[in-house]
């Protein structure tokens, strides 16, 4: 006999209206998510990105526990019109909780270089609460929609994960014409239609029409307030320099800041004011900024190189002292500031490669006059593309690569679920580098130089040292070089230049290092044939690096694709070591883990009051069913294993795509898109299948998440050199199967657990809620610690429990069952299992 809801909730089918409404739901609720990574990176730091992630998850979660209390909700002749109605307040919802959180006073800071403050820890707590209610809003609407039309779960989820998919597109759509307040309004105007979709009819549907009508209008009113006098003010605010340009796009906010007349420098030498125009000389700069926090600058030029030549004078420009007329490639030139000191050097063309089109639109569009058209001159040659994509495709070699401190430190869409993993930098990135050195060539990269732990600048010399010998350098410490200057505009912190040639160091080039060095006032730490200085020297000349890299205090591990996070310094047992306060960027790496870890307490503590108690307490009431343990624990292990899948795929891809637009866009709509399709195919034909088949899915998908852990690595790596177009195809290629095969296992739980007791879904839904949040964060902490292969291994064999989870639940351990005549021979106690 088959299982029957005890709700009734089978008896209603979804019409096509209301699964439009659905989608625009999934849509508007998704595209909010990613707009609030970026806000989130503009107002508190790109480390707070994540943040994002666990709100959405934590709201659907504890939208599950609430109608776990209100069963009364879950009957379909009341479900359905509820949800238009709190549709309705979902979109209006969205800027109201993003007003209040812009009066919240929140500056981070750990106290004692540790921890929060304590009043920063309470606000933070109180961010959460309030930005977690349109995600409430939204977990309440579909989690009535999967009570409420429960055996049609397939095709409800199926509209959760299309119209999941279309939010990704749009997310980055309102961005780029609106803005980060722009944004918000336009996905509360979304959300008003999707009230307006799920309307239903009779008298019930008039009045649901005048109140979704009534909040179209508001949410119109409310943008058209925000266009003649904005009520929504996303920006930094800098005390000394008033704003002049503001552009949002998907990849950051561009803010410039009027021009003060001071050099701008990074590590600038003693002597520079005896070599250039002098003390009173005019060096006018715009400050540029990402998301706040990221300065490049946009120096004020005329065409004379001259009046930027103090620019030869910085710790950055070292390799301009070694080679003449070098043919340069420069990566991340920002505001065009290194493009200017090659030109200063001599160098005949200049190659500028710049990931974020918003920074070239700015210095080209109303900075072109002030930086004396530099991106438009015929000896440059801009071009908008991830560099390490660039450079696996061009066939051209360079005298000269420099990348002179390229972190923005401003979180895009992917790097709000994975921290700030940077393709940059790793072995193969190396590489690639070396490749592209003419036999002259030099790679130079600056990172920051901390006396005494100069870790950033160890892990750059490990990770150099073993691309070189990837490339096929017998003896990488002959082809390094290493410059420091203790002072930069960085307090405490100084600045290290180091070289790495595609030929070895010849005696002439040392002894021309040395002579500038000194001219400089520069430090030469490391060179072939000098005695090395500080930990950076002892570290190049010691014979067992392996042994070094495993006792030093910090991580200065050599970075791989497979584990790209170079800017991730600090192991866990170093977070409360007060001496990384000296270093901005070990500080910075340090407090993006103690945030995370805040953000994760929070979010634990709100499921321990929100969640699990409401539901224990409500569960002990005699009148309500109560999910069993084994089809809980199913639940718990599908949200753990689609977030251990989930964000390492798309920070793998983030690193093959290059620009995080792309990756944010595609990775995300593919897993979403065929997820969605997934769930649809389950529910059209897993009711025909036995279970024997049904089960065969989780190993399926576990062999498949082994191979994308395996197979995809090398293809990925063999493909870089591929045009965007081309990697585009072959990444919706390679995520097609895994997110087909990921669709299916929820909904058919529900399908399941429907049939037998709605009343128990919102229990399923929050726990599937909560261990999702968990999810997140463990994925990134254990693709931080043992990289994206090993994690997605973790959630392979995740897949594999909750598989032995269901069959047990199901009573089919034995694996027996087969296919009688048209029907299903169902397990003794299990029913016809019509999934």
């Amino acid at each position: 006999m088959p299982f029957t809801s005890t709700q009734g909730a089978g008896a209603v089918c979804i019409g096509n209206r209301q699964l439009l409404g659905l989608g625009l739901v999934s849509a508007g609720t998704l595209a909010l998510e990613i707009v609030m990574t970026r806000i989130f990176s503009v107002t508190m730091g790109y480390h707070f990105a994540f943040l994002a992630i666990s709100l959405a998850l934590m709201g659907r979660a504890t939208a599950g526990v609430f109608l776990y209390w209100r069963p009364g909700v879950l009957q379909p002749g009341r479900a359905q019109p509820a949800i238009a109605r709190l549709t309705l307040l979902l979109a209006l919802s969205a800027p109201a909780s993003l007003a209040l959180y812009l009066q919240i006073p929140f500056a981070p800071t750990l106290a004692d270089g540790n921890w929060l403050q304590p009043l920063e820890f309470f606000w933070l707590a109180v961010i959460f609460l309030d930005l977690a209610i349109p995600f409430f809003f939204s977990g309440l609407v579909l989690t009535l929609a999967l009570t409420a039309w429960a055996l049609d779960a397939g095709r409800v989820y199926w509209a959760d994960l299309s119209g999941a998919a279309v939010g990704c597109l749009l997310s980055i759509a309102v961005l780029e014409l609106l803005g980060g307040a722009g944004a918000v309004l336009a996905i509360a105007g979304v959300l008003a239609l999707a009230s307006l979709a799920l309307l239903f009819d009779g008298a019930a549907g008039q009045r649901h029409r005048r109140l979704a009508f009534g909040g179209m209008a508001l949410v119109l009113l409310l943008s058209a307030l925000q266009v003649w006098q904005p009520w929504l003010v996303i920006r930094p605010e800098i005390a000394d320099r008033a704003l002049e340009y503001e552009q949002w796009s998907a990849n950051s906010q561009v803010t410039v800041y009027e021009p003060v007349n001071y050099p701008f420098f990074w590590s600038i030498s003693p002597s520079m004011w005896d070599h250039t125009i002098g003390e009173g000389g005019s060096f006018p700069h715009a400050l540029l900024l990402l998301d706040a926090v990221a300065g490049t600058p946009i120096q004020k030029f005329d065409g004379d190189l001259n009046q930027v030549r103090f620019l030869h004078y910085d710790v950055t420009s070292m390799v301009y002292h070694l080679l003449d007329a070098p043919e340069t490639l420069v990566i991340g030139p920002g505001g065009g500031r290194d493009v200017l000191a090659a030109l200063v050097a001599g160098a005949p063309q200049v190659t500028a490669v710049e990931v974020n089109p918003a920074v070239v639109e700015a210095v080209r569009g109303p900075f072109n006059d002030f930086a004396g058209g530099l991106y438009e001159r015929p000896d440059v040659s801009v071009v908008v593309a991830d560099a390490r994509g660039y450079v696996e495709r061009t066939e051209a070699v360079y005298d000269v690569i420099q990348a002179s401190l390229i972190d923005t430190l401003a979180a895009d869409g992917s790097n709000a679920f994975a921290l700030s993993e940077n393709s940059l930098y790793t072995i193969e990135a190396f590489s690639t580098y070396y490749q592209h050195l003419s036999e002259r060539g030099i790679l130079s990269i600056s990172r920051w130089y901390l006396p005494g732990q100069p870790a950033e600048t160890l892990r750059l010399v490990a990770t150099g040292m073993a691309g070189w010998e990837a490339a096929g350098v017998g003896d990488p410490a002959q082809h390094i070089a290493v410059v420091v200057h203790s002072s930069s505009n960085a307090p405490g912190e100084g600045l290290s230049t180091t070289l790495f040639s595609k030929q070895p160091f010849s005696a002439a080039q040392v002894e021309a290092l040395q002579q500038a060095t000194a001219e400089l006032g520069y430090e030469v730490a490391y060179a072939p044939g000098l005695p090395g200085t500080e930990e950076v020297g002892t570290f190049i000349l010691e014979p067992n690096k392996a042994d070094f890299i495993a006792n030093y205090p910090l991580d200065i591990s050599p970075a791989t694709d497979d584990r790209p996070y170079f800017f991730n310094l600090v192991r866990a047992g170093d977070l409360f070591d007060t001496f990384l306060s000296g270093s901005g960027m070990q500080r910075t790496s340090r407090e993006s883990i103690v945030i995370l870890f805040a953000v994760i307490t929070i979010a634990l503590a709100a499921t321990l009051l929100f969640i699990l108690l409401p539901l224990w307490l409500r569960s002990r009431k005699a009148d309500l069913g109560e999910p069993a343990p084994l089809l809980l624990l199913y639940f718990g292990a599908l949200g753990l294993g689609f977030m251990l899948v989930e964000i390492p795929i798309i920070a793998r891809l983030t690193v093959y795509l290059g620009r995080p637009v792309y990756s944010l866009a595609v990775v995300l709509f593919s897993l979403l898109l065929f997820s969605g399709l997934g769930s649809l195919w389950s529910g059209r034909q897993l009711a025909r299948r036995d279970t024997f088949w049904l089960l065969r899915i989780f190993p399926l998908l576990a062999v498949v998440i082994l191979l994308h852990a395996t197979v995809v690595v090398p293809l990925l790596q063999a493909t870089l050199g591929f045009s965007l177009a081309g990697r585009l195809l072959l990444t919706v290629g390679i995520l097609a199967v895994p997110g087909f095969l990921l669709g299916m296992p929820f909904p058919t739980g529900i399908r399941y657990a429907g049939q037998k007791n709605s009343a128990i879904i919102p229990w399923l839904w929050a726990i599937n809620g909560v261990t999702s949040v968990i999810g997140s964060a463990l994925a990134v902490t254990v693709s931080i610690h043992i990289g994206f292969r090993l994690t997605l291994v973790v959630a392979a064999a995740i897949y594999v429990v909750a598989g032995l989870l269901l069959a047990a639940e199901l009573g089919a351990v034995s694996w027996r069952t087969r296919p009688l005549g048209g029907g299903v021979k169902a397990p003794r106690g299990a029913g016809n299992l019509s999934l």
